[in-house]
C-alpha cells in the first residue's frame, strides 16, 4: 500500500448534500477567527469619531493683564472640531445621565478653575490645570480603556497647547533677560570703571586721611593750649574787668576832687594875681629909683670920655645888680611870680573850666572807663563762654583724632574692599557680557518654533515599522485559534486512526500517515481560505504573502497533527474535551493579546513550551516582516513548529501501534460524543 494512500476518508463526503455542505462547512469553520475577529477589530482607533463622549465646560475664565480669557472654552471647542473622537458638548447634568444611561461611553469635564490654572504660572501659586472624567464600566470595560487612552491623549494636546503658550511667554522673557544682561554687562563695565577710579581714590584718601589724622593732632594739642590760653585769657580779663570798675568809680570820684581842685586853683590864680600885683607895685617903685640912675648912664655914655665910660659902666653894673635883686624886672623873684601866675592861671584854667583840655579829657576818661568796665565786662561772660567753647573744641578735637583714627582703619579697609570690588566688578562684568551672549535672544519666528518645541518636547518618531492596524496585530492571533479550531473541529468528522488499516496489518507510522493526509488536505484548504480573506479582503497586505500561505498550511499541519494525536492517544471522546481544554490554555499563554510577563506565573511557564506562541510569532514575521537580522524567532518558531509535529506523529504512530490489540474499552467505550 501507498505511503500516503487517503483511502475512503475523504470520498465520504462526495456522496450527498449533508456531507458536501459539512466538508465546505468544516472548510470554512475557521473562518469565524481567522476572517470574522479580525474583521470585526481591524480598525477601532478610526471608528473613535463616532464613539459619543460629553465635554462639559465649567470653566468661569479668568482674568490676565485686564484681559478676560476662558481656556476650558476654546478646549472644548478644538475637542468638538476634531475627528479624533465624537466630542459632544453637554451640561455637566446631561453629562452625568447620559453616562449613567450610556448615551455617552464617558465625559471630560473642564473644571470652574480651569483659566486660573493655566495662567497661574506668574502667579504665587502656580499649579496645574485638572480635567476631571467621568466613567462607567457598565459601559463596558474597552470603552473605559479608550477612554482613557483618549483622556491621555486629549490632557497630552492640551498640554502641548498650553505649555506653548507658556514657553512662549518665557522666551519673551529670556529676550527680556539677554537685553536685561547686556544692560547690566554695560552698567557692570561703568562700574568696574567708577571702582578703579574709586580705587585711585581711596588711594589718595588713605593718604589724605593720614594727613589729617597728623594735623588733627596738632589741632588736637593746638586746641588743648587754646583752652588753657583762654582760661588764662578768661581769668585776666576777670581781673581787667575788676581793674575797670575799680578805674571807673575812682575816675569818678577824681572828677569830683577834680571839680573842687578847679574852684581851690581859681581861688590860687585870684591870690597869685594879687601877690604879682603887689609885685608889681615894688617892681615900678623900684623901677623908678632905676631911672636916673640909667639915665645918668646914658648921659655919661654920651659924653664919650673913658672916663665917664667907665663910670657908665659902673651906673650898669649897678642898674644890673639892683635889677636882679628883690622884685626887679629882671630879679629871678619877678621871673618866678610871673611863672607861678601862668601856671595858677593855667591849672584853674584846666581844672575848673569845662572846656578845658584836662576836663574833657577827665570826662573822656570817665566815659571810656565806664564803657571799658562794661566791655570788659561782656568780655568776661564771652571769655567764659570762649572757654566753655575751647573745652567743647577740644573734646571735639580729641575725638577728631579717634575719628580720623577710625576712618585711617576705615580708609585701609575701604582700599582694601575697593581692591577686591575692582578685581570683582571686573569679573562680573566678563561674566555677564559673557552670559549676555549665551542667554538666547529669539525673533518671532524663531521663538514661535522653539515655544512649539519646548511645550512638547519630546515627539515619537518611528525608525522601525510603522504601527499596523488592531486588525492586523490581532490576525497571527486569530490565525493561530482558527487553525487549532480547524484541527479540533475536524477529528469530529474524521477518524483519527483508520481501523481497517490497523487490523490489515499496516505499519503504525503508515497508519498515522495515511489517517493525517486528509487532515492536512482540509488544513491546507482552511490556511487558505483564511488566508485569502485576511490578504484580499481585509487588506492585510503581508510583508511576505507568498510565505504567510505557506506558514498558515505550515501550522494547519502541525496542529492537524496534535489533535490528531491526543484523539489517537486518548480516544475522540476525551480527545475532543482535550484539544478544547488545550486551545483555551494555548490561546491565554500564548503571548498572542499581552505580553506573557504580565501573566501569573504559570502561564508565563507554559507560554515557552506552548505550540501557539511559535504559531504567532511566525505568523506576525510572515506579516509585518523581522525588524532586523538579528531576529531569530522565525527560524525557532520553524524548528520548535518542526518538532512539534514530530512530536504528534510519533504519539499517533504509538497509538497505532497500540491499537492493534482491541481492548474492551475500544469496542465498547464508556462516553460517546
Amino acid at each position: 500500500m501507498n505511503l500516503f494512500h487517503i483511502g475512503s476518508e475523504l470520498r465520504r463526503f462526495a456522496t450527498g448534500k449533508l456531507p458536501r455542505a459539512a466538508f465546505v462547512v468544516l472548510t470554512l469553520l475557521p473562518l469565524i477567527f481567522g476572517g470574522l475577529f479580525p474583521w470585526a477589530y481591524w480598525d477601532p482607533i478610526t471608528g473613535l469619531k463616532d464613539l459619543p463622549v460629553a465635554v462639559v465646560n465649567s470653566d468661569t475664565g479668568a482674568e490676565v493683564k485686564g484681559e478676560h480669557i476662558n481656556a476650558g472654552e476654546q478646549v472644548q471647542r478644538k475637542l468638538i472640531e476634531s475627528d479624533k473622537v465624537g466630542f459632544v458638548e453637554a451640561t455637566a447634568q446631561e453629562a452625568e445621565r447620559g453616562v449613567a444611561d450610556g448615551t455617552y461611553y464617558f465625559a471630560l469635564e473642564l473644571p470652574t478653575d480651569f483659566s486660573e490654572a493655566v495662567t497661574s504660572v506668574d502667579s504665587d501659586n502656580p499649579h496645574a490645570a485638572q480635567i476631571a472624567t467621568v466613567y462607567n464600566n457598565a459601559n463596558g470595560f474597552i470603552a473605559t480603556m479608550l477612554g482613557n487612552t483618549v483622556t491621555n491623549q486629549v490632557v497630552s494636546t492640551i498640554d502641548a497647547e498650553l505649555g506653548k503658550k507658556a514657553t512662549n511667554q518665557l522666551l519673551i522673557g529670556f529676550n527680556t533677560i539677554s537685553s536685561g544682561l547686556g544692560q547690566a554687562a554695560d552698567g557692570s563695565k561703568k562700574l568696574s570703571d567708577g571702582v578703579s577710579q574709586a580705587r585711585t581714590g581711596s588711594d589718595k584718601l588713605a593718604e589724605g586721611n593720614h594727613t589729617l589724622a597728623e594735623k588733627s593732632t596738632q589741632l588736637n594739642n593746638g586746641a588743648q593750649q587754646l583752652a588753657n590760653g583762654t582760661s588764662q585769657l578768661d581769668a585776666g580779663i576777670k581781673k581787667a574787668a575788676d581793674g575797670a570798675v575799680q578805674l571807673d568809680n575812682g575816675l569818678g570820684q577824681l572828677q569830683g576832687a577834680t571839680t573842687q581842685l578847679g574852684s581851690g586853683a581859681s581861688q590860687i590864680a585870684a591870690g597869685v594875681d594879687k601877690i604879682v600885683g603887689m609885685a608889681g607895685g615894688l617892681t615900678n617903685a623900684q623901677n623908678q629909683v632905676l631911672a636916673p640912675l640909667v639915665n645918668a648912664s646914658a648921659q655919661l655914655r654920651a659924653l664919650g670920655i673913658p672916663a665917664a665910660i667907665d663910670l657908665a659902666n659902673q651906673f650898669d653894673g649897678v642898674i644890673a645888680s639892683i635889677s636882679q635883686q628883690g622884685v626887679g624886672p629882671a630879679s629871678k623873684t619877678a621871673a618866678d611870680l610871673q611863672r607861678l601866675q601862668t601856671g595858677a592861671h593855667a591849672l584853674a584854667y584846666q581844672l575848673d573850666n569845662p572846656e578845658s583840655e584836662y576836663r574833657q579829657g577827665m570826662t573822656a576818661a570817665g566815659t571810656g572807663a565806664s564803657q571799658l568796665a562794661t566791655g570788659l565786662g561782656a568780655l568776661s561772660e564771652g571769655s567764659g563762654k570762649l572757654v566753655i567753647g575751647t573745652k567743647t573744641l577740644t573734646a571735639g578735637t580729641t575725638q577728631l583724632v579717634d575719628g580720623t583714627q577710625q576712618l585711617s582703619v576705615g580708609a585701609a579697609a575701604l582700599r582694601d574692599g575697593l581692591v577686591q570690588l575692582d578685581e570683582g566688578s571686573g569679573e562680573l562684568s566678563l561674566k555677564l557680557s559673557d552670559a549676555s551672549q549665551k542667554v538666547p535672544n529669539f525673533d518671532d519666528d524663531k521663538r514661535e518654533n522653539a515655544s512649539t518645541m519646548l511645550g512638547r518636547m519630546v515627539n515619537t518618531h518611528n525608525e522601525g515599522q510603522e504601527l499596523t492596524k488592531f486588525g492586523v496585530g490581532l490576525a497571527p492571533f486569530f490565525a493561530s485559534l482558527a487553525m487549532f479550531l480547524g484541527g479540533t473541529m475536524m477529528f469530529m468528522v474524521l477518524r483519527p486512526l483508520k481501523r481497517r488499516a490497523i487490523d490489515a496489518g499496516m505499519h503504525p507510522f503508515r497508519v498515522a500517515i495515511s489517517s493525517w493526509i486528509p487532515g492536512i488536505i482540509i488544513g491546507s484548504l482552511q490556511a487558505t481560505a483564511v488566508w485569502f480573506v485576511l490578504e484580499f479582503l481585509l487588506g492585510a497586505h503581508a510583508v511576505h504573502p507568498l510565505g504567510l500561505w505557506a506558514a498558515l498550511i505550515g501550522v494547519s499541519m502541525t496542529f492537524v497533527a496534535v489533535t490528531q494525536s491526543i484523539n489517537a492517544l486518548v480516544g475522540t471522546s476525551a480527545g475532543r474535551l482535550l484539544c478544547i481544554i488545550l486551545m483555551a490554555l494555548q490561546l491565554v499563554s500564548s503571548g498572542g493579546l499581552y505580553p506573557p510577563e504580565t501573566q501569573p506565573a504559570f502561564l508565563r511557564w507554559f507560554h515557552t513550551i506552548d505550540p501557539i506562541t511559535y504559531s504567532v510569532n511566525l505568523f506576525r514575521q510572515m506579516l509585518v516582516g523581522g525588524h532586523s537580522v538579528w531576529d531569530g524567532r522565525l527560524t525557532q518558531s520553524i524548528l520548535v513548529l518542526g518538532c512539534v509535529l514530530i512530536g504528534a506523529l510519533t504519539i499517533t504512530t504509538l497509538s497505532a501501534w497500540r491499537d492493534r490489540v482491541m481492548s474492551l474499552d475500544t469496542l465498547h467505550p464508556e462516553l460517546n460524543i
